[in-house]
C-alpha cells in the first residue's frame, strides 16, 4: 500500500500560478453526510507521518549540488510542490484498506488538486517523484499481539544506522530509505481519530437547524460507529513504513529524474521488502520457530551438538538483550557468523521467549517477511474513487 508522496510538477504558467497562490494558504473542509474530504490545504511544512494535511509549494527556485557538496539555491521556472498521504486523501485514515496503484494514486491527487483549486496541472505522468512511502499492514486478532511484538521491536537492529525508539514504534532513519514500525491504534487514537471526531462535531454546530436535526443525529451516529470501529481494528494492527527517498529512487529506476510514468509498484514493494528483511533477519524460506524447545529441536536437526548449542547461547542472548548487547559479547566474526546461520535455519529471535514456561502470545507462523497476517485488500471505495481515473 502506498501513503504519503511528494512530487513535483513540470512548469506551471503566471495564471496557475496566481490562482494556487491565492488558494493554498489555509483551506480545509469536510462533507458531514459521507465523512469524506477531511483535508487541509497549506503552504507549510507537515508536522509528521501522522499529518493529514495537503502541503502545496510554490515557488521558482530549488537546491541543487555543483561542484560543492553544500547545496545552493538557483533559480528556476516555477512548479508546485505537493506533500500528500494519499490513503488519508481517499479514505480519511490510513489504517488499512489504502491504494495499491501508484500511478491511478497520484493521478487521483492531480485531478482532485484541480478540482478543488479551479486550476488546470500539468499532466501527471511528467510530475517529479522525490519521495514515496510504502507500508504494510500486519492485522492480528488480540491486541496484546501488538503489544507484545512492539515490546520486541525495541531490540530491533539495522546495520550502521541509529534507532530512534519510542513507547509504541521504532524507526531508522538513513539518506535513502527511512524505515518504521508501530501500533497503529495508539497512533491512530492520539491524532486521526481526535481529528475526525473533532471536525465531524464542528459541521454539526455548524448545520445544525430545527427541520434536520434528527439526520444530523443520526449521521452522527453512524459517523461515530465507523470511526470507533477503525479504532478497534486498528489496535489490531502493527504498520511498517518504508519512506523511500529520493537517491534511492534514482538509483532503482537508473534515471537521475523519477517521472511517474516510470514508476513500477513491484520495484517500489521490492524495495520496502528488502529493507524491513534488514531488519528482521527472518528467512521464509523454511517455517519459523521462536519457542525456546523448537528452537533448540531444529539447531539440533540441522548442525552438530557443539555448534547447536553455541547457536542456541548466542539465540538466548538475542532475545534477551537484542543485537545491539549481543554483538558486544561476541567476537565480530562469530557474531555474523551465528546470526547467518540463525537466520538460515529458520530461527527467528523477535517476539521469542527463551523460558519456555512462558509461551509467547506471538503466533509460531507470524513472521514479518511473509505475509500470512498482512491485509492487502484495496477499500471498496478507494476502488471505485481510482476507477474514475483509470
Amino acid at each position: 500500500m502506498y501513503d504519503t508522496v511528494v512530487i513535483k510538477s513540470p512548469e506551471i504558467d503566471q495564471e496557475t500560478v496566481q490562482k494556487i497562490m491565492t488558494f493554498c494558504r489555509l483551506y480545509e473542509g469536510v462533507d458531514i453526510f459521507t465523512g469524506e474530504l477531511l483535508y487541509r490545504f497549506t503552504s507549510g511544512d507537515l508536522e509528521g507521518s501522522y499529518d493529514y494535511r495537503i502541503r502545496i509549494k510554490v515557488d521558482n527556485t530549488e537546491w541543487i549540488k555543483e561542484d560543492s557538496p553544500v547545496p545552493k539555491r538557483v533559480e528556476t521556472y516555477w512548479h508546485v510542490v505537493v506533500e500528500c498521504s494519499l490513503h488519508k486523501l481517499l479514505m480519511n485514515h490510513n489504517c488499512y484498506g489504502g491504494p495499491c496503484d501508484i500511478k491511478k494514486s497520484i493521478a487521483y491527487l492531480v485531478r482532485f488538486l484541480e478540482d478543488v483549486m479551479y486550476v488546470k496541472l500539468p499532466h501527471y505522468e511528467e510530475w517529479e517523484v522525490k519521495r514515496i512511502d510504502v507500508a504494510k499492514i500486519y492485522h492480528f486478532k488480540d491486541k496484546e499481539i501488538c503489544k507484545k511484538i512492539v515490546s520486541n521491536l525495541r531490540n530491533s537492529y539495522y546495520t550502521r544506522r541509529k534507532p530512534r525508539i519510542y513507547d509504541t514504534s521504532v524507526m531508522f532513519s538513513g539518506s535513502t530509505t527511512s524505515v518504521k514500525l508501530y501500533w497503529k491504534g495508539p497512533e491512530f487514537q492520539k491524532h486521526d481519530y481526535k481529528r475526525i471526531k473533532k471536525y465531524i462535531l464542528r459541521e454539526v454546530d455548524l448545520s445544525w437547524n430545527k427541520d434536520n436535526c434528527d439526520l444530523l443525529q443520526h449521521k452522527l451516529a453512524m459517523l461515530q460507529k465507523q470511526i470507533d470501529q477503525v479504532l478497534e481494528k486498528a489496535y489490531r494492527i502493527i504498520r511498517y513504513e518504508c519512506e523511500i527517498k529520493p537517491r534511492k529512487l534514482k538509483e532503482a529506476f537508473e534515471t537521475d529524474k523519477v517521472l511517474v510514468k516510470m514508476l513500477e509498484d513491484e520495484i517500489l514493494h521490492n524495495i520496502a521488502d528488502i529493507e524491513l528483511y534488514k531488519i528482521m533477519r527472518e528467512d521464509d524460506n523454511m517455517s519459523i520457530v521462536r519457542r525456546s524447545d523448537l528452537v533448540l529441536e531444529r539447531l539440533h536437526q540441522l548442525y552438530g551438538t557443539s555448534q547447536a548449542n553455541a547457536l542456541y547461547s548466542t539465540w538466548t542472548k538475542l532475545v534477551q538483550f537484542g543485537e545491539g548487547q549481543t554483538k558486544e559479547t561476541l567476537s565480530r566474526a562469530t557474531f555474523y557468523r551465528h546470526k547467518k546461520l540463525l537466520v538460515e535455519a529458520g530461527v527467528s529471535w523477535l517476539c521469542s521467549v527463551a523460558n519456555l514456561k512462558q509461551f509467547s502470545v506471538v503466533p509460531d507462523d507470524f513472521s514479518f517477511t511473509n505475509d500470512r497476517y498482512v491485509l492487502v485488500e484495496v477499500d471498496p471505495e478507494v476502488q471505485a474513487k481510482l476507477e474514475t481515473v483509470a
